[in-house]
C-alpha cells in the first residue's frame, strides 16, 4: 500500500482531499495520527525493513503510551477515541469500523501464546470501552460492545454486550 493510499484511508475516511489538509488532519488528531504511524510502520516490516518499522512503531510508545504488534491485523475505519494506554498484542485480529476507547488490552493469556495463536479475534462494529481486556482464544461477535474495565475470557455471541470481571452477558439483542 502507498503512503498516499493510507492518508486517503485511514486519515481522509476514504475520501481523497487536499494533501495539507490530510496534514492538518494528522497534526492536529492524535487518534488519526497513532493510526496512521501503525499502518506506515506495518507497511515497513511487510515489505523487510524490520528495525525501521519496529522504530516507527515505537514512536505510538513514546506519544501515547500504546503499543500496537505488527503482525496484529487491523481492518478499516478502527477508530481509537483515547489513544493512551491501548495494547494489541501480535496475534490479534480486528475487523472493520471498530471502536476502542484508552487502557484497553488484547492480547494472550500465557507466555508463548505467538506460537499457539491464542488471541482475540473482534469482528466488525465492535466498541470496546475503557480499561476492558480481551484476554486468550476469544471471539467478540459482530456489533458487540464490551462494558468499561470487563474481563472478557469467554466468547461473545454477535448483537450483545456485556460487562464485568469476567464478563457476562447483560444484554443480548438477537
Amino acid at each position: 500500500m502507498k503512503i498516499k493510499e493510507i492518508i486517503n484511508q485511514e486519515i481522509n475516511d476514504g475520501k481523497k482531499q487536499n494533501f495539507l489538509k490530510s496534514i492538518y488532519i494528522l497534526y492536529f488528531s492524535p487518534k488519526k495520527r497513532a493510526v496512521f504511524i501503525f499502518r506506515i510502520a506495518q507497511e515497513l516490516y511487510k515489505r523487510g525493513f524490520k528495525k525501521i518499522s519496529r522504530l516507527t512503531i515505537n514512536r505510538l510508545v513514546t506519544l501515547f503510551g500504546t503499543h500496537i504488534s505488527l503482525t496484529a491485523e487491523i481492518g478499516t475505519n478502527i477508530e481509537f477515541r483515547h489513544i493512551n494506554g491501548v495494547v494489541i498484542g501480535d496475534g490479534v485480529k480486528i475487523g472493520n469500523n471498530v471502536i476502542i476507547y484508552q487502557q484497553v488490552t488484547l492480547g494472550g493469556k500465557n507466555v508463548g501464546d505467538k506460537l499457539t495463536g491464542n488471541y482475540p479475534i473482534i469482528e466488525d462494529n465492535v466498541i470496546i470501552f475503557s480499561g476492558a481486556k480481551i484476554i486468550g482464544n476469544v471471539n467478540i461477535g459482530k456489533n458487540s460492545i464490551v462494558g468499561t474495565n470487563s474481563v472478557v475470557i469467554k466468547d461473545v455471541p454477535p448483537n450483545s454486550t456485556v460487562a464485568g470481571i469476567p464478563a457476562t452477558i447483560i444484554k443480548s439483542n438477537i
